[in-house]
């Protein structure tokens, strides 16, 4: 097996979302457990402002800000407290917090910074929205940060590392900034853009990744 001079970060994309529901306690330990060097998860706040662990911005078709806390625990969502108590000290915690108005961050900025604070070295904070990145920037120093986005931007901010969809990566290689591409699934593709240089790579088959980046 050919063996990669760059080793890229391998991140479970929402934990082990090929075995494993999205976002779910058991899917990030089975990342971890596969040897993935930490995980992806997206966060939200619900009703009560606890951080909760959902990609869409609905469950049945009601907004999560609508749910109650416990209403989620019992459709197993987890909160990121618990996530984040799951996630060793030495492995990577890849938080994207989905675009929320300002203001609603604000009110919530004080529980998503007492959560992340503590494990500050090993997180990076991700989001599509450039505002919420600031906004957590300011409030979280000594986190790593990059914007997410899936389509070829017009202009690229100076202050982010970048977190494209993965079919980007060439393109975005003469801007000489470190890339956190995702959702990569495929072993060659895999390889290919451990050979470019890539900070990490995100998967939904963290097994995959480690045997055919690490061997």
């Amino acid at each position: 097996m050919q063996t990669m001079s760059h080793k890229p970060l391998i991140i479970g994309h929402r934990g082990f979302p090929a075995r494993h529901p999205d976002n779910s306690l058991a899917g990030i330990r089975a990342a971890l457990a596969a040897g993935a060097d930490g995980v992806e998860i997206d966060v939200r706040p619900c009703a009560d402002g606890t951080w909760v662990c959902h990609h869409d911005c609905r469950r049945a078709r009601r907004e999560i800000a609508a749910w109650s806390r416990a209403a989620l625990r019992r459709e197993a969502v987890p909160a990121l407290a618990e996530v984040v108590e799951a996630v060793p000290a030495d492995r990577w915690l890849f938080v994207e917090v989905k675009p929320l108005a300002v203001a609603a961050l604000d009110a919530r900025l004080a529980s998503l910074v007492a959560l992340l604070a503590p494990r500050v070295a090993r997180t990076r904070v991700i989001s599509s929205s450039l505002p919420v990145l600031t906004v957590v920037e300011d409030a979280l120093p000594g986190a790593r940060f990059s914007w997410v986005f899936g389509e070829l931007p017009e202009w690229l901010p100076t202050d982010v590392e970048l977190s494209p969809k993965h079919t980007l990566v060439e393109a975005l290689l003469p801007h000489g900034r470190p890339l956190h591409p995702w959702t990569v699934n495929r072993a060659g593709r895999m390889r290919a853009l451990a050979s470019l240089g890539v900070a990490s790579i995100t998967s939904n088959r963290a097994d995959l990744a480690v045997e055919g980046l690490r061997g």
